[in-house]
């Protein structure tokens, strides 16, 4: 009687200790490993985590702790620890194989095991080192997640426009100099559509933007309006599609998109 009590007892702890796997309306599956207590990410925020990337060929282990299987290791295809490089994104623009769903709710902190289904992520064609039809497997680890920048408040009144068709507002004055053609520039921007979606974000990502002034390394209006402006100034600009990317789509951008770009000059080096 007092062995069963205990194989009863140890069957109720096994029970207990055993990892909760959801399933999502999609197909994926994952389980908490670590749990979080800041920030909760939501559709739509920017977020920054580090993640480990498996090729499944073994699916009789999944929420087993695959780092510490030496089986596992030719299985590896990603780790953004290992290279101190955090996958930064907007949740919920598919940009994470499929994975973003189960991102969703996770606190700051946490870690969850994701299991992506072959047909959320590259399905029957396949892609690089993953085979066609593969069950992929990460590992995050949730380091922030914000709330995306909106486009500055301003008054459209204060307009101006150039000869070439480039609208511009200045939003601040800065106090420092002009860059001129062969300088270095530091930004920072947020671009947006007309319809106020926001498709990139050098403030979200913490990552000022440096490029050359007169090097054609930026689009027309860029090179245009920064010449506008001088170091600690804030400035939109408002760029035509024929100074932007044309016909051409780019990324979330439509072709024949007219741009707008909140931008600070930060540094003239």
């Amino acid at each position: 009687m007092k062995k069963l009590l205990v194989v009863c007892l140890a069957l109720l702890l096994f029970a207990g200790c055993a990892k909760k796997v959801v399933t999502t309306k999609s197909g994926l599956r994952y389980s908490i490993d670590t749990v979080g207590n800041g920030t909760v990410a939501k559709e739509g925020d920017f977020v920054s985590i580090h993640y480990k990337l498996w090729i499944v060929k073994d699916s009789s282990k999944l929420f087993k702790d695959w780092s510490r299987d030496s089986t596992q290791k030719p299985n590896l295809i990603g780790d953004t620890k290992q290279t101190n490089q955090p996958a930064k994104f907007v949740l919920g623009a598919g940009v994470l194989l499929g994975s973003e769903e189960a991102i969703e709710g996770m606190k700051k902190g946490e870690t969850r095991s994701i299991i992506v289904p072959s047909k959320l992520a590259f399905g029957e064609r396949g892609y690089g080192p993953i085979p066609p039809n593969s069950n992929l497997k990460f590992v995050v680890t949730l380091l922030d997640a914000k709330e995306q920048l909106n486009m500055w408040k301003l008054d459209a009144a204060n307009i101006q426009t150039t000869p070439s068709g480039l609208k511009y507002i200045i939003v601040q004055k800065g106090s420092g100099p002009c860059p001129d053609s062969g300088k270095t520039v530091v930004v920072h921007y947020s671009g947006f559509l007309t319809n106020g979606k926001r498709f990139d974000s050098s403030v979200e990502r913490d990552e000022p933007f440096l490029f050359t002034v007169g090097m054609h390394q930026v689009i027309p209006g860029w090179e245009e309006g920064i010449l506008l402006m001088n170091k600690g100034s804030k400035t939109r600009l408002i760029i035509p599609s024929s100074l932007a990317f044309g016909n051409k789509k780019v990324g979330q951008i439509p072709s024949n998109s007219d741009l707008i770009f909140d931008v600070e000059l930060m540094d003239i080096k």
